[in-house]
């Protein structure tokens, strides 16, 4: 067995005290591949355990540290038993600017709102009717910029009328709107297509960081505040809350959400894959990988990307065979997926930043919307989505150093 030491010093101190446990004689091997291991504080006792090469416990230690070993496991691996399996390789660690993360999280505030209202001073003026009463309505752009901000806040529109009160102190609203102007914009079914075209301009600025890297769509579910029928409920159906769907494309390096389509709960996601991908060129982007789970798996979609000079990586299923049926795409990326597995896989696991990306949007901004009209529960989702966009260039800002300028892209593909 290969010495554990030079596996690198953070083993070293772990090592000791595994050792020290071995010396005490009291790990007693309870089946085939599964010990029970005393804890060094002489308070209970470990199950460890060998399953699929891999040791496993159930200290806190290692679930901090998985798939790396805790020091329970190393007290199994020194005892003189044999034991099928490699130890388990270092978890691979990825570096971190915390000088450019602390300003970005510091300024996050500040700058958002600074941006935000460059951003939508693109969003067009719809002329009023002619012969509706009343006062003229505030323009577009301020109750878009007034949306934005009150979903990024977090609270309900009365209490986020205060947030609206300090932009306009800070000379970035000339005129404070009722708090009513941010909950029937969102209700205004017109204004989806121009949520969706802010979203895009809003990953704009991060195209050149992302190019000839790999995007890479998914979809994630948001939980509204509604539940089924009545009716259900009583009869001892589950109770469950309604959703809606977010297809996404996002950039794999950047975690920018280049485009989306907010859809029903039953909405499939390989249909997305085209409007999707072209959305992302249109935003500006130019990819050369698009890794994507089976989800999206289609002979349409391979060659939808390879037309678009584009290197699709979707995984195929256990029935795919390598008939090409007029896609000569899938005909070259089917004998490279069963030959060149793990180059391939390589590209592939690009798309668990995806993931993280959805992960950090719920964290971030909540795992559920306020709205209860389903137009309205679409133009919060784009909101949300915005708003997250907006606080990952500000990160790249004082990561890479852009000046971002929220230009609207030529149409591509």
């Amino acid at each position: 067995m290969k010495p554990i030491a030079t596996l690198g010093p953070a083993y070293e101190e772990r090592l000791a005290k595994a050792m020290e446990i071995v010396s005490h004689e009291q790990i007693e091997q309870i089946g085939e591949t599964e010990w029970s291991v005393p804890s060094q504080s002489g308070f209970g006792r470990y199950r460890v355990r060998l399953e699929d090469g891999v040791y496993t416990c159930g200290c806190k230690d290692f679930e901090a540290r998985a798939p790396e070993p805790c020091k329970h496991c190393l007290a199994v691996i020194q005892l003189a038993v044999p034991i099928p399996g490699p130890l388990p390789a270092p978890r691979k660690q990825y570096p971190q600017n915390w000088h450019a993360y602390d300003q970005g999280q510091t300024e996050e505030m500040r700058l958002v709102d600074v941006m935000l209202r460059d951003l939508v001073n693109s969003v067009p003026e719809i002329p009023r009717m002619q012969g509706i009463a009343g006062r003229p309505a505030s323009p577009l752009c301020d109750q878009a910029y007034c949306a934005v901000l009150k979903v990024y806040s977090g609270m309900s529109g009365r209490r986020a009328h205060g947030v609206h009160l300090n932009v306009a102190d800070r000379g970035l609203l000339a005129k404070v709107p009722s708090f009513m102007v941010a909950s029937r914009f969102l209700n205004r079914p017109e204004m989806t297509p121009a949520l969706r075209e802010l979203l895009r301009l809003s990953a704009g600025p991060l195209a050149g960081l992302e190019e000839g890297g790999a995007i890479s769509p998914d979809s994630t579910g948001v939980r509204t505040t509604q539940f089924g029928a009545w009716m259900g409920e009583k009869h001892g159906d589950k109770r469950e809350h309604r959703w809606v769907k977010v297809h996404a494309i996002v950039g794999t390096k950047t975690h920018i959400v280049i485009d989306a389509i907010v859809d029903d709960s039953k909405s499939a996601d390989c249909p997305q894959f085209e409007p999707l991908l072209r959305g992302a060129l249109e935003a500006g982007f130019r990819p050369g990988t698009v890794p994507a789970d089976k989800g999206y798996l289609s002979r349409d979609n391979y060659s939808l990307a390879a037309s678009l000079g584009i290197e699709a990586f979707i995984p195929f299923k256990v029935n795919s065979v390598g008939q090409p049926k007029g896609s000569p795409a899938w005909r070259t990326a089917f004998p490279l997926f069963e030959a060149k597995r793990e180059e391939w896989d390589a590209n592939y696991h690009l798309r668990s930043n995806v993931e993280s990306v959805f992960s950090a949007i719920k964290r971030k901004f909540g795992e559920t919307i306020r709205s209860k009209n389903p137009v309205a529960q679409v133009n919060e989702t784009y909101c949300k989505l915005i708003a997250y966009n907006l606080t990952v260039v500000v990160h790249e800002m004082f990561e890479h150093g852009i000046a971002p300028q929220f230009v609207k892209q030529n149409s591509a593909g």
